[in-house]
């Protein structure tokens, strides 16, 4: 948390100590909602910025891609409040070993021959990995059992695994417009969707089983706390009338449209 870099938004959202909540599971599902709903969007935002940073040629297809520790973050918790900052992404991507905004070739003259705007791309790719929650911090922890699970399972692998999937996807079918990147950028995040889905359900079975083993009520509480969580993420997950706005033509282009130099629809 201390090696995080700090940015600096516009507003700062906190929310309301569990402790004072006349219905703590209320609380605990709004979070969640909320919560799952912005990874959703910030997953579907990512994969559009992968896409068209691999169709101009900014990416080659080919990279390394591993999901790391977050590098950013807007906001922190309150520690009275037994509240933080929670990452809407899963993790900060990274390509052969390096942040994007690291890339030793990303300079501001590679980025423009291929079509990029450098800062709105910079800041972008910033903006989507720096992207938090204000949550108690139950839900913080509910997203760390998630994250990492065991046999390489979990949302870090399953980002990483998306990633690949859309770069191949570029390699085999070689898009030639704008539209058929937004169809496999739509794939992508649907495949997120179905693997996280499974990965939320194994993870439900576990703190139920966990639960059977509680030797204090706190204990159960914590539990039973983390379970509503993951029921409510599933939930989100799994409603097909919640559909992030990158995946769709309108939505993907206006992502273009930010970081793409001299595009208009």
């Amino acid at each position: 948390m201390s090696q995080r870099h700090q940015l600096i938004g516009l507003d700062k959202p906190v929310t309301s100590p569990l402790s004072s909540a006349a219905n703590p599971l209320t609380v605990l599902r709004d979070q969640a909602s909320l919560h799952e709903t912005h990874r959703l969007e910030t997953v579907a935002e990512t994969m559009a910025l992968v896409g068209i940073m691999t169709f101009k040629h900014a990416l080659s297809g080919r990279e390394k891609v591993t999901v790391r520790g977050a590098i950013f973050q807007f906001g922190r918790g309150i520690h009275r409040h037994n509240t933080v900052a929670a990452h809407c992404l899963p993790g900060h991507l990274e390509f052969n070993s390096l942040p994007l905004h690291d890339m030793p070739d990303w300079n501001e003259a590679f980025l423009k021959e291929r079509g990029l705007k450098p800062l709105a791309l910079s800041s972008k790719l910033r903006n989507v990995c720096a992207r938090t929650d204000p949550v108690d911090s139950i839900v913080n922890q509910t997203d760390s059992l998630l994250e990492i699970m065991r046999d390489g399972r979990g949302l870090k692998p399953t980002l990483e695994r998306t990633v690949y999937g859309l770069m191949e996807h570029f390699l085999r079918r070689k898009p030639d417009a704008w539209p058929a990147v937004e169809d496999m950028v739509r794939e992508s995040v649907n495949y997120y969707r179905l693997t996280a889905g499974y990965a939320y359900k194994e993870r439900l079975d576990d703190l139920i089983k966990e639960r059977g083993f509680a030797t204090s009520n706190a204990q159960r509480q914590s539990i039973n706390y983390k379970i509503t969580v993951v029921e409510k993420y599933l939930e989100v997950l799994q409603d097909g009338s919640f559909v992030p706005e990158p995946t769709t033509l309108t939505g993907f282009l206006c992502v273009v449209k930010e970081v793409v130099e001299g595009y208009h629809y």
